[in-house]
């Protein structure tokens, strides 16, 4: 029998376990807690951890699309005109070089094209070059439409284009598609809510005809384009031997063309203007000449057209002006009634932007009544986006400068035009004043101009006079003046000087 000690003390040890018992199912109750929390946890981490790895796949998806994307556009920026999306020069020479090779393999030809657009600066220079945009944009499309697809149309620079023509059985299929080339850009443009006509001059080289390399076929294209804008543009040449001599020629005019213009080696010469009636000298055209240390003077026929493709016309122009103006100023200042002073004018610097503000600038410089300067522009230059045309020859009328159509006949001759644009005299094309009595029904032709010019109440100056027999016929049809090597051929202002004093006393 146990004692009351061990009986107290069995209780104690049983209560004892009783709390153990309790403790340790709490801590099996908080174990499975734990444990529940932990797979909870884990399960979190884990969706976490997939949804980073997901998105982690997407983007780097992403990433690798746009690269994809930029690499192809960085591939098609360097082979394709930003302006027009054209094939840019670098992709026509690989071009170039596999249709050469085929070529070589079929017994076939290619032909090159080489385009420039026609007096394209005006555009620019009058409409600025958001329109010059435009319409390059849309000859590019009228380009692609007019070749095959198997033909590359490239955008060289500017407003030049070339044209691969691949499998060319003969030189007379390139021409054809220069034909066309020619009508299909001869069709007026629509552009910015301008009516604008455009001209292309194309020269054509073939292979192995003009050249067995790239560079080659190239250069000759170029060349025979020059040759298309010397035989008065909107036209295509093809490429002759010939025509590298006369590109060298050229290149030389060009080097002389800029060393004059430094040098201040040009000078003008005066043409008088007489009345038909009196035989008074009532004006003179200025014609500028090249001087040529140990050379005979050089003419504008052997320079000016080079200056217009090489751009120094706006220069040469610039000087004209100014020298006549201050020849005029000067003679004016001496007492010599030299009456108005003509100046031609090129469609280059016609349609610059600057025109009118240099007119007024050398007037202001010279000191030179506007009254005695008078503008001789051709019809071909006028027709050029007429309103804009219209608002410079009102600027110029509000200057008071008088304005003259020069070689009246031979452009347009547009009845509408002389009513539209405010001229004041037109002058008649030597080449129908040498024909005058002849078969030829020219002297029926500038009866009509002289008609006309009356009508219009326009002043008439005939060119070219050379015979007695012309200025008679000329002056018994009533027209004002004439100017021509029966009166004078054009002399250096000393010369012209004499004449007019001549003439007062």
């Amino acid at each position: 029998m146990k004692s009351l000690a061990e009986r107290e003390m069995a209780v104690a040890a049983g209560e004892q376990a009783a709390v153990l018992r309790e403790k340790a199912l709490d801590l099996r109750e908080v174990a499975a807690n734990a444990e529940a929390e932990l797979a909870t946890l884990s399960q979190a981490q884990l969706r976490e951890a997939n949804e980073r790895l997901l998105i982690a796949a997407v983007q780097a998806q992403t990433l690798a699309e746009a690269a994809e994307s930029a690499a192809a556009q960085m591939s098609y920026m360097a082979t394709h005109d930003a302006l027009t999306g054209l094939p840019n020069r670098s992709l026509l020479t690989d071009r170039l070089g596999q249709a050469i090779t085929l070529a070589q393999r079929h017994g076939k030809r290619v032909a090159l094209m080489y385009l420039d657009l026609d007096h394209f600066k005006h555009t620019n220079d009058s409409l600025g070059h958001a329109v010059g945009d435009e319409l390059l944009q849309a000859t590019a499309r009228r380009l692609q439409d007019s070749v095959r697809q198997s033909d590359t149309v490239c955008r060289q620079g500017g407003d030049e284009f070339l044209v691969l023509l691949t499998e060319v059985d003969a030189a007379r299929d390139a021409a054809l598609t220069a034909e066309k080339l020619v009508e299909a850009l001869a069709e007026p443009y629509l552009v910015g809510g301008h009516r604008l006509h455009l001209s292309v001059s194309i020269g054509v080289s073939l292979y192995p005809d003009d050249g067995t390399d790239i560079e080659a076929l190239v250069r000759n294209a170029d060349t025979a384009m020059y040759h298309a804008k010397r035989n008065g543009r909107n036209n295509y040449q093809l490429f002759a031997p010939e025509m590298s001599v006369r590109a060298l020629a050229r290149q030389s005019v060009e080097v002389k063309l800029r060393q004059a213009l430094d040098r201040d080696a040009f000078v003008l010469h005066y043409q008088p203007k007489v009345n038909l009636s009196t035989g008074a000298i009532v004006g003179a055209e200025a014609l500028v000449r090249l001087q040529q240390s140990g050379h005979p003077l050089l003419y504008p026929a052997h320079f000016v057209a080079v200056a217009e493709d090489s751009g120094l016309i706006l220069r040469l122009g610039r000087w004209v002006l100014s020298e006549a103006c201050r020849q005029t100023a000067a003679w004016l200042h001496a007492g010599l009634d030299v009456g108005q002073v003509a100046v031609n004018v090129s469609a280059a610097e016609f349609h610059n932007k600057d025109f009118v503000s240099g007119v007024r600038d050398v007037l202001a410089t010279t000191g030179l009544d506007p009254h005695y300067l008078e503008f001789e522009l051709t019809e071909s230059g006028l027709m050029h986006d007429t309103d804009r045309t219209t608002g410079t020859l009102r600027a110029l009328r509000d200057l008071g400068v008088a304005l003259a159509v020069d070689d009246f006949g031979t452009g347009f001759s547009s009845l509408s035009y002389l009513r539209r644009f405010p001229i004041n005299t037109i002058k008649i094309d030597q080449s129908f004043v040498q024909d005058i009595g002849a078969a030829s029904g020219e002297a029926i032709l500038v009866n009509a101009i002289i008609a006309m010019g009356r009508s219009l109440k326009l002043r008439v100056v005939a060119e070219g006079i050379e015979t007695r027999r012309q200025r008679d016929y000329l002056h018994a049809q009533e027209c004002g003046e004439g100017q021509g090597y029966w009166y004078s051929r054009p002399v250096d202002a000393p010369a012209f000087a004499a004449l007019l004093d001549t003439g007062r006393d």
